[in-house]
């Protein structure tokens, strides 16, 4: 027997923003019908509308959440406008005092978030909100059991070969040398019930990881494929070189097997080494000193000094998390707010206080 939610808000929507400051309108105006058009299934499991006491307010089936990621363009003026032009809808704003990156903002909206269900999802519309009704009703139909309801591509058009190629090599390798499994062409955009929601924030590391943070967790889940949409604006904000240092945090957050493959690279030199230097001591007791054999030794020393350099730096990205992580630095500050939090402070900082 389906039975409403006569206090809660049902859905909050968390979208992370870096200069989107041209996709926000087009956005607005996609989502919104997609909210409208999803009030009917919902109000059949939470109230439309429910009187606040406390502020003589109507609580809605909805809620926006907008993380302003230190944009260098008109992003947050441009969010404030649509916040006045669409004041019939829940819109909370929220802006970091810099750019901190998107696991940040993910952190903050999903702190923020109040509703039963959560949805995740990009302001470029790489994310088709049309997908948002199907998320929905799974969920509900499943009686909130199914926990996680996430979006993935089913091809790779639009991508260039080079970065496809190598978007394939990290998740194999990711999922060869780590527990947690991530699925190729999964993207953030996903509906996650709160109980999911409460799960993430109880993981505290600084250096976060989303992606592997979501399968972490755990939880029943359904995968909703769809197909590629070209980037409404001209280019992604994500460089080549920015994926690839997503790419190695996602990594080492999630695997020690670098750390492994070190020892076990150390360990077989050593044989090679120790291997070749008693064949080395065979040959001049048997046959003299004949060759000097510089060029082998420089090559030998410069090949095993460039893989010791090579294994520093593996231990040494594991000890900067390390030292990072006892800073207790928040994940990012606050500066203007749509909320009711103080400005200037974030919500590590005022959970502690």
């Amino acid at each position: 027997m389906q039975q409403k939610n006569e206090s809660k808000i049902g859905i909050s929507i968390v979208v992370p923003c870096y200069n989107e400051e041209v996709s926000l309108p087009r956005f607005l105006q996609e989502i919104t019908k997609t909210m409208d058009s999803t009030k009917l299934i919902l109000s059949k499991y939470f109230a439309r509308e429910e009187q606040n006491n406390d502020d003589n307010k109507k609580k809605p089936l909805y809620e926006l959440i907008f993380i302003n990621d230190g944009s260098k363009d008109g992003t947050l003026f441009m969010l404030q406008k649509l916040q006045e032009e669409y004041s019939q809808y829940e819109i909370r704003i929220f802006s970091f005092s810099r750019n901190f990156g998107k696991e940040a903002g993910i952190l903050a909206g999903l702190e923020q978030a109040r509703g039963e269900g959560v949805i995740l999802l990009d302001a470029d519309l790489q994310d088709p909100p049309s997908l948002i009704p199907q998320m929905i009703q799974t969920w509900l139909e499943s009686n909130r059991e199914i926990k996680i309801i996430y979006a993935r591509r089913s091809d790779r058009n639009g991508e260039s070969k080079v970065r496809a190629i190598f978007s394939e090599l990290f998740y194999k390798i990711s999922n060869y040398i780590s527990e947690v499994k991530i699925e190729s062409g999964v993207r953030d955009f996903r509906l996650m019930d709160k109980e999911v929601i409460q799960a993430l924030l109880r993981l505290r590391e600084y250096h976060r990881f989303s992606k592997a943070m979501f399968a972490w967790v755990g939880f029943r889940s359904k995968c909703l494929e769809y197909e590629y949409i070209p980037h409404f604006k001209d280019s992604s904000s994500w460089s080549f070189w920015n994926l690839f240092k997503y790419a190695i945090e996602g990594i080492i957050s999630f695997s020690t097997m670098p750390l492994r493959i070190a020892f076990i690279l150390g360990f077989i030199m050593s044989i090679i080494s120790g291997g070749y230097g008693i064949y080395r001591l065979i040959w001049t007791i048997l046959y003299g000193n004949l060759v000097p054999g510089y060029p082998s030794l420089i090559c030998i020393i410069t090949f095993i000094g460039g893989m010791q350099l090579i294994l520093l730096g593996v231990i040494g990205e594991y000890i900067a998390r390390i030292y990072e992580q006892v800073k207790q630095r928040p994940h990012y500050i606050l500066e203007s707010l749509g909320g009711n939090l103080d400005s200037n402070i974030s919500c590590d900082i005022k959970e502690k206080i």
